[in-house]
């Protein structure tokens, strides 16, 4: 059974956040105390009801404490913040993401009870830089914070070379676990005279920094 969530703020940040998370088939309240942004977006979640963050008497008839998972969108003030974090721990939500603008924010925030704090103005940012510095890792999955599993696609400086020629392993310390030519046709058990193309896809496993360097564009 999936989680439910609730999501207070309905900014563009909890916006977008909430229909999301609806697309992927939980069962979300929005909340925001602004009818008009209620109004519309209640077609697109589970159910969308006005409220104010920052009073305990309406959350604990939203029965919030029940909620797996709520997510604080708020755009107002860090007061309105710390005191929204302080209603929803005394409801005993589970898990609480809020939103933070600053690193100030986010370590107070923490202090307080949130047990998660996400800057999407940060993680954009970075999200573009590395568009900008590594367009060629498709996607990285982190396993322990510093290990993790990233899908690669090859491009012109590995084409045409097996994998023994670039031996990426001592080099870099990345293990090629898995490769898709572009034809669609899949290897799990590589030989190292496996001959990579452009274009191509491959699974390595290594650091988070290994992989980086490995495959960032000069």
């Amino acid at each position: 059974m999936k989680k439910e969530i609730a999501v207070i703020g309905l900014g563009v940040f909890g916006y977008d956040v909430a229909v999301l998370l609806e697309k992927k088939g939980y069962k979300v309240l929005a909340i925001d105390r602004d009818r008009r942004i209620v109004e519309r977006i209640k077609d697109q979640v589970t159910a969308a009801v006005i409220a104010n963050a920052t009073d305990e008497i309406a959350l604990q008839q939203l029965d919030i404490g029940r909620f797996d998972i709520v997510v604080l969108g708020l755009g107002s003030s860090l007061e309105s913040m710390v005191l929204a974090v302080a209603h929803l721990k005394r409801q005993a939500v589970k898990w609480i993401i809020a939103r933070a603008s600053t690193t100030t924010e986010e370590e107070i925030l923490l202090r307080v009870g949130a047990d998660e704090v996400v800057m999407p103005e940060r993680q954009s940012a970075r999200r573009l830089a590395d568009f900008i510095a590594l367009p060629n890792i498709v996607e990285f999955f982190s396993l322990d914070g510093e290990m993790g599993i990233s899908e690669i696609r090859v491009d012109h400086r590995f084409d045409g070379q097996t994998l023994q020629d670039l031996d990426l392993r001592r080099r870099f310390g990345v293990t090629v676990l898995m490769l898709k030519e572009n034809n669609g046709a899949a290897q799990l058990l590589i030989s190292p005279k496996t001959v990579l193309k452009k274009d191509d896809l491959i699974i390595v496993a290594g650091r988070q920094e290994d992989i980086e360097r490995c495959f960032a564009l000069g």
